[in-house]
């Protein structure tokens, strides 16, 4: 999981701060498939009424998107789930930017 966690958040102290609050929105959503904002909120002990928490929890679920996690909304509820497609997309995008990068050659069958 600490892997995950540095291409997410990387190594600095202040977003290192943020790992241990991520670690526990990736174990909820886990285990319960789609999360609503909400429970993901209570489950943090942030209230999203409140401008500060909610900017906490922005700070804490914002980076996982595009890497290992999904927003879906039904009606008015947003609900959040982590996705393998994402984050191996994410991982296949990173793989060509290093070969680009590193080597100078870009993949001619992508």
């Amino acid at each position: 999981m600490e892997e995950i966690l540095f291409l997410i958040y990387g190594n600095h102290p202040k977003s290192r701060r943020l790992y241990e609050p991520a670690k526990k929105v990736i174990e909820l959503i886990k285990g319960k498939g789609a999360v609503k904002r909400e429970e993901i909120a209570k489950e943090l002990g942030l209230n999203l009424e409140v401008p500060a928490q909610k900017k906490h929890f922005y700070n804490i679920v914002s980076p996982m998107f595009g890497k290992i996690l999904v927003s879906e909304r039904r009606g008015r509820e947003v609900y959040y789930r982590l996705s393998y497609d994402v984050f191996r997309m994410y991982l296949d995008n990173l793989r060509r930017k290093g070969r680009y990068y590193l080597l100078g050659e870009e993949e001619k069958n992508f």
